[in-house]
């Protein structure tokens, strides 16, 4: 099967566009500083990005009120990131596209072929082979 492009320009307009109107979901955020889930969402705030931390076991992560799932997170959302395994992953491009989200970013290691296969067949922009901490580096 093919892919679209990993790099959506319309996704990377949204994330160009820092500051606290750029709302971000990171999925699979984490307290645990050693992770990726961790250093995503310190990283986003500390750019100036509104950053919605997702985990259904923490009810704060790095000092931000987290959600236990997409549908619980107020207001819109403009991006999501996701830092899950890619079993989880699958869940939660099925949760982005029913609840109508506009762009998914995969980090790497959250996607296998089944995931970026769902990924192709949503309603939804998505980034792979890509790093946000990286691609939201300008300023």
């Amino acid at each position: 099967m093919s892919h679209p492009d990993p790099h959506p320009a319309e996704v990377l307009a949204l994330l160009k566009r820092r500051g606290p109107e750029t709302r971000i979901a990171v999925v699979g955020a984490s307290n645990d500083p050693s992770k990726y889930g961790n250093v995503i969402v310190r990283d986003l705030a500390a750019k100036g990005y509104t950053v919605l931390p997702v985990n259904p076991r923490e009810a704060e992560i790095a000092g931000i009120p987290a959600y236990p799932n997409l549908a619980s997170v107020p207001g819109p959302v403009h991006i999501v990131n996701v830092v899950t395994p890619p079993s989880v992953t699958r869940k939660v491009l099925e949760e982005a596209a029913s609840l109508g989200l506009p762009a998914v970013w995969l980090q790497d290691g959250s996607y296998d072929q089944a995931a970026l296969e769902a990924a192709a067949k949503a309603p939804f922009r998505t980034v792979w082979e890509a790093c946000i901490m990286v691609a939201s580096r300008w300023g």
